[in-house]
């Protein structure tokens, strides 16, 4: 076995009464920690399960929202949740107690989670949006743990009033109205119907690094580098013999099983393939539709995988299957009244919110989960390579090519306690095989 999957070192965990008064050690009560982290949450959090010889959540007591500090050490370096990056007390769950001991688990977020309760976006917002999404950060979260890199530029501006609405909410929504700049370029084809060309939708989400704002297209196009680029990325092999003190298993996938391989039905009911919009002009009282088609959109965006084209019968994306209704909310904010102008902007409307709903969904074709070795490099929103070998009675070992290749990683769940270290992976991507559309091997 590996050592990363074995041991890891606690250099400190340190809880802080709420009026920082006092702090007391944790790093002999705990038993384990878990760290998560998901481009689908807004917040990283933890878990701490704490074996104590003293009553701490009464006589300390601890009620929730104590700062709690952790700096952990692994093979793969350290973790440090300390200072500004520190996590708080969300509640006190699994409390057991006998004659000797107390047994309890931390739940912990970050601490814009806390703030995200306490405060309220207001005023109104202009401009292109992810300048407002570094406005919301810096205004009302109070907060600029974010990489500027990490805040992907957008090429559509969007203009609208927060309504008293929370933070997290405000930036989730944001994220499918979106457009990404693509590649590179400063300006994106629109058509004669004043249609933007590309894929829309965004992600936000916090990692170690900080808040993150990303397009679905900037997160899988970095598999489009080419072959040898790819490799570059970490890359992990399935062999189900896994011999003693080989630095090999650092990167061996201890076991794994694929969750989802594609679903027809579920992606038919979201109108993965082919939607129809109605979208309601409370202006000028009239209804229009858009037809949305997977292939003619997809066509030209980065994939995880080989494949040229999305597999789906000419039948399934010809004719739509979902069926969606908007109220225009264009012209409130970024139009005078000009009839042409706002049926304009009700269009670009339309047809982002039809790309993104199927971009999303698209990217969850696969969802893979897998063990290895704890390396704390590995973040949500990152790509790894999987390897898997090939069934067959061969005594070859040959990669299976269609199941191995890039995925994305969703979730990830750093484990840490005694003689137990790694990383449990929830890894996604949108097509089948190995390294990437570029691929010339």
């Amino acid at each position: 076995m590996s050592v990363s999957a074995n041991s890891y070192r606690l250099n400190s965990a340190f809880l802080t009464t709420l009026n920082g008064d006092i702090t007391v050690d944790l790093s002999s009560s705990i038993l384990m920690i878990d760290y998560y982290e998901d481009i689908l949450s807004p917040v990283i959090t933890a878990n701490i399960i704490l074996l104590s010889s003293t009553s701490l959540v009464n006589a300390f007591p601890i009620r929730g929202g104590e700062k709690v500090d952790l700096d952990i050490s692994t093979a793969f370096g350290d973790l440090k949740l300390t200072g500004d990056k520190c996590l708080y007390v969300h509640r006190v769950t699994g409390i057991g107690e006998d004659s000797s001991s107390e047994r309890f688990i931390l739940e912990l977020v970050s601490r814009e989670m806390i703030t995200n309760e306490t405060t309220r976006c207001v005023k109104r917002y202009d401009g292109p949006i992810h300048e407002n999404v570094k406005k919301i950060l810096k205004e009302v979260l109070l907060t600029d743990n974010y990489l500027e890199s990490n805040i992907e530029p957008t090429i559509n501006n969007y203009s609208f009033i927060g309504n008293l609405k929370k933070p997290f909410n405000i930036l989730t929504w944001l994220c499918p109205k979106s457009l990404p700049i693509r590649n590179s370029r400063k300006t994106q084809e629109i058509d004669k119907q004043g249609i933007t060309k590309g894929v829309a939708g965004f992600l936000f989400y916090q990692t170690q690094e900080g808040f993150n704002f990303k397009s679905v297209e900037s997160l899988v196009s970095r598999t489009n580098l080419g072959t040898d680029d790819v490799k570059k990325y970490p890359t992990y092999i399935y062999t189900q013999v896994i011999e003693s003190n080989k630095v090999a298993n650092e990167f061996k996938i201890l076991n794994f099983i694929m969750e989802k391989n594609s679903d027809l039905i579920s992606q038919l009911s979201v109108g993965m393939f082919s939607n129809l919009t109605y979208f309601y002009n409370l202006y000028t009282n009239k209804f229009s539709t858009y037809q949305y088609n997977l292939k003619d959109e997809i066509k030209d965006a980065s994939k995880l995988g080989t494949e040229d084209n999305i597999s789906v019968d000419d039948k399934l994306s010809q004719s739509f299957s979902r069926i969606y209704f908007r109220t225009s909310d264009v012209g409130v904010m970024d139009y005078e009244f000009d009839s042409q102008k706002i049926n304009e902007g009700q269009q670009r409307d339309i047809a982002d919110m039809a790309k993104s709903i199927s971009r999303y969904n698209l990217l969850f074709t696969q969802v893979l989960n897998m063990v290895v070795p704890c390396n704390i490099n590995l973040k949500a929103g990152d790509i790894i390579n999987a390897l898997f070998p090939r069934v067959e009675p061969s005594k070859e070992k040959r990669i299976e090519e269609k199941q191995s290749g890039t995925y994305l990683i969703k979730e990830v769940c750093h484990h840490f306690e005694t003689g137990k270290v790694v990383s449990s992976l929830k890894l996604i991507r949108d097509s089948y095989g190995l390294y990437g559309p570029n691929n010339n091997s």
